[in-house]
C-alpha cells in the first residue's frame, strides 16, 4: 500500500532531467506536488493541442483567412508550454518515459509545419520552389491533420507520465488500456465524420462504411493477434484472452471486407464489437473494483454495436442524406466506452480505492468527459460545413448512370425539409454532382440498390 502514497511522500530531490533510473521502482514519478510551473505547462498544451491546432486545420481545410493567426497563435502557447516544462520545480520524473523522447517527434513536426506554412504564404512560384510547390501543399495538408493526432498522443501520454503510471510491470496493460480506448474514440469521432458529410463521398465510389471498417479491423487483428503476447515468454490467460481477440477481429474483419464489396451494407462490425463488449465483460481482473468498470464498458460497447445494427437495418435508407437521430448513437457510445476503457488501468482504479473514490463517481467524471470530446467533434465539424457552405445532406441521390456514356445523369433532388430561396440553389444538385469531390465521369459505374440494406 505504501508504493501508491507515493506523491503523498517528498522525494527532496529538486528539478531534474537526469535522476538515476533506480531511484523510481513502481512508478515514474517522484512524491513532490506538480508545482505552478508544471500546472502552466499542462495547461498550455492543453489549450494549444487540445483546442487551437485543432480549430486551425478546420479553417485550414476550409480556406479561411483566420487560419494563419489561428495557427500562429497555437504555436506560441505551444513553446510557452514548453518553456514551463523546462523551468518547472516539484515533481520529477524518470528520465525515459515516452511523454519526454515522444516530445522531439511534436517539436519537428510543429516547426516542419509552420516552416512550410510561411513558404506557401511567400507564393515562391518561380524555378525549383515553384516546381515543388504542390508537394509542399499536400505536406501542409497532411501535416496540419496530423498535428492534432500527434498532440493528442502527447497528452495521454503526459496525462500517464504526471501520475507516473504505466512504469514497470504495469507498461503492458496500461498501453493495451490507452491504445484499445483510443481507438474506440477515433472508431466514434470517424463514424460521427462520415456520417455528418461522407454520405456523397462514400456514393461516389461506391463503397459504404462497412468496408473501410471492416479493413480497420482485419489489420488491428492481425497486429493484436501478433503482439498481444510476449513471444519467447510463457502464456498466461491475458495473452489467451487478447490474441484471440485479435484472431476473431482478423478473421471477422475478412468476412466484412467480403460482404460489404460493391456498396453493401453489413452488420459484421457491429457484430465484432458486441463479441468484443461481451468478451469484456468476462474479463478476468487482478483488482476488486476493476470489474464493475469493465462490465460497465461493456455494456456501453454491446449498446454502440446494437445501436449500429438497428441503424443499417431500419433507420438508414439508400440515397438519403438526412440524418435521423438514432443515428449518433453508435458514435458517440464507441466515445463513451473508450474513455472508460482508457480509466480503467490497474493503477487507476488502485488510486480510487486508496481515495475512497467510488467506480460508479469515476465512470460518471469518464463519461462526462466523453460527451465534452464528441461535442467538441461535432462542433469542429459544423464549423467546416458553415465555412465551406456544405449542403450535401440537403439533396437525395437517386440514380447512377448505367454507364459513363450514357445521356442520364445521377438525379440529385433537395430534400423535401428543405427550400430554395433563388435559382442559384435550385440547380445546387447539378453543381454538386458535377464537383470532383463527388462525381467522377471515368470512375466505374455504381448502381445504388435498395436491396443493399442488410448483407
Amino acid at each position: 500500500m505504501d508504493d501508491h502514497h507515493h506523491m503523498d511522500q517528498p522525494s527532496g530531490h529538486g528539478h531534474s532531467h537526469d535522476l538515476d533510473p533506480s531511484l523510481f521502482n513502481d512508478f515514474a514519478a517522484t512524491g513532490e506536488p506538480i508545482g505552478a510551473l508544471m500546472t502552466l505547462h499542462i495547461f498550455c498544451m492543453v489549450v494549444a493541442f487540445g483546442f487551437l491546432y485543432p480549430i486551425g486545420m478546420i479553417l485550414g481545410l476550409a480556406k479561411n483567412r483566420f487560419h494563419v493567426p489561428v495557427q500562429i497563435a497555437a504555436s506560441i502557447v505551444f513553446f510557452l508550454g514548453y518553456q514551463f516544462a523546462h523551468m518547472h520545480d516539484g515533481r520529477n520524473y524518470e528520465p525515459h518515459i515516452a511523454h519526454r523522447w515522444f516530445a522531439s517527434i511534436v517539436i519537428w513536426v510543429v516547426v516542419l509545419q509552420v516552416l512550410v506554412g510561411v513558404y506557401l504564404r511567400l507564393h515562391l512560384e518561380r524555378g525549383l520552389l515553384g516546381r515543388v510547390r504542390k508537394g509542399f501543399v499536400v505536406l501542409h495538408k497532411v501535416m496540419g491533420i496530423a498535428i492534432p493526432v500527434v498532440g493528442y498522443t502527447q497528452i495521454m501520454l503526459g496525462v500517464i507520465a504526471s501520475l507516473g503510471f504505466c512504469y514497470g510491470d504495469h507498461t503492458g496493460q496500461c498501453l493495451a488500456h490507452f491504445i484499445m480506448g483510443s481507438s474506440f474514440v477515433a472508431y466514434g469521432i470517424i463514424l460521427l465524420l462520415l456520417l455528418r458529410v461522407g454520405g456523397p463521398w462514400l456514393f461516389q465510389r461506391g463503397k459504404s462504411p462497412e468496408f473501410y471498417d471492416s479493413w480497420v479491423i482485419f489489420l488491428w487483428g492481425i497486429v493484436n493477434s501478433l503482439t498481444e503476447h510476449r513471444w519467447g515468454h510463457p502464456w498466461n490467460h491475458g495473452d489467451y484472452q487478447h490474441t484471440s481477440m485479435g484472431i476473431l477481429w482478423a478473421v471477422g474483419g475478412l468476412l466484412g471486407i467480403f460482404l460489404s464489396r460493391h456498396g453493401n451494407r453489413t452488420v459484421v462490425p457491429s457484430i465484432l464489437i458486441i463479441l468484443t463488449a461481451v468478451s469484456f465483460q468476462g474479463h478476468a481482473q487482478h483488482v476488486p473494483n476493476s470489474g464493475q468498470i469493465h462490465s460497465y464498458f461493456g455494456y456501453m460497447l454491446f449498446a454502440a454495436g446494437l445501436s449500429r445494427i438497428v441503424d443499417i437495418c431500419f433507420v438508414w435508407k439508400p440515397g438519403h442524406f438526412s440524418i435521423h437521430p438514432w443515428q449518433y448513437l453508435p458514435s458517440l457510445l464507441l466515445v463513451l466506452a473508450g474513455l472508460l476503457f482508457m480509466g480503467s488501468t490497474e493503477e487507476q482504479l488502485m488510486l480510487l480505492s486508496e481515495m475512497m473514490i467510488d467506480v460508479g463517481s469515476y465512470s460518471n467524471v469518464l463519461i462526462s468527459f466523453g460527451l465534452f470530446v464528441f461535442m467538441f467533434a461535432y462542433l469542429l465539424i459544423t464549423l467546416w460545413e458553415r465555412l465551406t457552405a456544405y449542403q450535401g445532406r440537403d439533396l437525395e441521390y437517386n440514380e447512377l448512370p448505367l454507364s459513363t456514356s450514357s445521356s442520364h445523369q445521377p438525379v440529385a433532388q433537395r430534400h423535401p425539409g428543405s427550400s430554395s430561396s433563388n435559382d442559384d440553389e435550385d440547380d445546387y444538385g447539378a453543381r454538386l454532382l458535377a464537383n470532383d469531390f463527388l462525381y467522377d465521369e471515368d470512375a466505374d459505374v455504381v448502381e445504388l440498390k435498395p436491396t443493399h440494406r442488410i448483407s
